[in-house]
């Protein structure tokens, strides 16, 4: 009709990058499209990028486009150093020579002698012996090579083919378990192997999805892209993002994430919790897995809408209540918008906000955080429940797929032994009388070995409190305990309230006469106590030991270290030099040093 104006929205205008990376978050994305998705994002900088070395004694040339997918997605570049076929012990030259940062290994099971699953049946036991000892063999000398490396992703072996047998163990079943527990027992040996589950993968994607029995025997290339996506993903995930990300706390909704129903509506006989029923079931179920985290030293917090009255009755008196009081490091449970409440948690615990992970099934309470706080994880419980158990071991996998060290665990317990030294800090008219109240002892040891994984984890961990922000492997921590040219001393800090564990890390390297703090990192929860500077007195009557007559130290600003940029003046060492992008170095004669005194702490010293 004429002068009819066409009101209709104008299609919104999507950025070739905003378009390449839904093609990678899409399931059924073609390898044309992968390929050009993956080739627009690499000409764009990205923040990390990581050299990855690919071993195997099967062909898979597919896992370089989905190792290179899975590091767009999480914001890095992945080049991919290909190894030879079946020749893991030349490969660790071969990855060294290229500056590899991290190993895929993937020893192929029916490789192991040609078609070895189909002849297992009529081998003489004698041959399968002698088939782990070689195995065991190879790669114990593959992993000592290796150990250097800062991370090795290790498949297991799984099998090819179908079970004749309806039981499932057959010869091939058994001899696999047989061989899988081989490789894992020589692995636990060496702290940089992080083991990834591809007999899972199999059953994740499919047993006839996985494979392509063509390519297999024409070039010994047996995997499908559905196969080698779910695996990308998983070593992604062990790598934690390839750096990208190190979560420490769960902030879970309640209504209808925790239980089903509204507690303020439904009442507490109303809402929908226990083991039997629909959908009571889902919800329990959930709450087991909450609490699993809890034990692996992932940080739960409640912050929902809600009368604290009424939850605090679920918590207490609802017979199938799963998580309990003692399992909550904090509880935001009132009226405010979420995003200002997550803003008050992460304060509280003195963690940054992208070390969260958020929980809540209103979408929009979901977005608004999404809006507001795009460094939290935010996930929302699926609408139809029966998804729910698949979106809580995506966030499992979130906190565990990357390990958790032994100490870490319990550490819940210890953000409450904090909060109480918090509250009784009021009780005191100066800091000095409330320092001396916490009794508090911190034992400094030197090279502590059957600690280095923490202090790696310490490494990956701290940001507030960390000098440099210089990361650590496992392999990385080990080597220099083992040498000369470095110290690496850790601090274990107790008090009147309790042990809070392994929580401080100094890392000293030492050129000729020189000593010079590589690194120091602490955990946010000993900050503030004199602990900081109490130890240096120590480190540096050590390094005088050693003939060293000069401490030399260094800050490096980053986004989130700002509150320790004055930390080496505030020990006493003089500034020398201030550069440009805010770098400071600090130099002091060995001898002039002098680290302020704190009576209050009693230090023991380990060697």
């Amino acid at each position: 009709m004429s002068g009819q104006q066409n009101t209709a929205a104008a299609a919104p205008v999507v950025s070739p990058r905003d378009a390449a990376l839904a093609v990678l978050g899409k399931a059924d994305s073609t390898m044309m499209q992968l390929t050009q998705a993956v080739t627009t994002l690499e000409k764009e900088a990205q923040p990390r990028t990581v050299k990855i070395g690919v071993s195997s004694s099967a062909t898979v040339d597919l896992l370089n486009i989905y190792l290179r997918k899975h590091g767009l997605l999480n914001g890095a570049r992945i080049e991919l150093v290909a190894g030879n076929y079946d020749d893991p012990i030349g490969d660790i030259d071969l990855f060294a020579q290229a500056g590899v940062e991290q190993i895929v290994l993937l020893p192929f099971f029916d490789n192991l002698l040609p078609s070895f699953e189909a002849q297992l049946e009529s081998l003489d036991p004698a041959i399968i012996d002698a088939k782990e000892a070689e195995l065991r063999q190879r790669y114990r000398m593959v992993f000592d090579k290796a150990r250097a490396m800062p991370a090795i992703y290790l498949g297991t072996f799984h099998r090819m083919g179908m079970a004749a047998d309806a039981g499932g163990q057959d010869a091939v079943a058994i001899v696999l378990a047989r061989f899988n527990a081989a490789l894992r027992e020589e692995a636990a040996a060496f702290a940089n192997i992080r083991m990834i589950d591809t007999e899972d993968i199999v059953r994740a994607v499919g047993q006839q999805a996985a494979f392509d029995a063509r390519f297999y025997f024409r070039s010994k290339a047996p995997y499908t892209g559905a196969y080698m996506n779910e695996l990308a993903r998983r070593i992604a995930a062990a790598a934690r993002g390839f750096g990208a990300h190190f979560y420490k706390v769960l902030a879970l909704d309640c209504d209808n994430t925790l239980w089903g129903g509204v507690i303020g509506e439904d009442l507490l006989n109303g809402i929908k919790l226990g083991p039997y029923d629909y959908p009571g079931n889902i919800f329990w179920r959930m709450q087991q897995e909450f609490a699993a985290l809890e034990r692996q030293g992932i940080l739960l917090a409640l912050v929902t809408k809600n009368n604290p009255a009424d939850v605090d009755e679920v918590l207490h008196k609802h017979p199938d209540m799963v998580l309990k009081e003692s399992q909550l490091v904090s509880k935001k449970v009132n009226w405010e918008d979420k995003p200002s409440n997550l803003r008050a948690l992460a304060q509280e615990l003195n963690v940054g906000l992208d070390s969260i992970v958020f929980l809540d099934d209103s979408s929009f309470e979901c977005e608004a955080v999404r809006q507001q706080l795009p460094m939290v994880k935010t996930v929302q419980v699926p609408t139809t429940l029966s998804d729910y158990p698949r979106v809580v071991a995506e966030i499992k996998s979130l906190f565990l797929a990357g390990g958790i060290a032994a100490d870490s665990k319990g550490k819940t317990e210890q953000y409450r032994q904090r909060a109480g030294a918090e509250e009784l800090k009021a009780q005191f008219g100066s800091q000095e009388e409330y320092l001396a109240s916490l009794e508090l002892k911190v034992e400094l040891t030197r090279n502590a070995r059957a600690s280095a994984a923490r202090i790696s984890e310490l490494s990956q961990k701290s940001n507030q409190f960390n000098l440099t922000t210089t990361r650590y492997s496992v392999a990385e921590i080990e080597q220099m305990m083992e040498g000369d040219s470095h110290a690496v001393y850790s601090l274990v800090v107790s008090d009147k309230f309790g042990n809070a564990g392994l929580t401080g890390v100094a890392v000293m390297r030492y050129e000729g006469r020189t000593a010079i703090v590589e690194n120091f990192l602490m955990s946010c929860r000993v900050i503030g106590r004199g602990v900081e500077t109490g130890i240096w007195t120590r480190i540096a009557a050590d390094a005088m030991q050693r003939g060293c007559t000069e401490l030399r130290a260094e800050y490096i600003p980053s986004a989130k270290n700002a509150q320790v940029a004055d930390f080496y003046a505030r020990l006493g060492m003089p500034l020398q030099e201030e550069t440009s992008e805010g770098v400071r170095r600090y130099a002091i004669a060995a001898a002039d040093f002098a680290a302020p005194a704190n009576p209050w702490i009693e230090m023991t010293y380990v060697e």
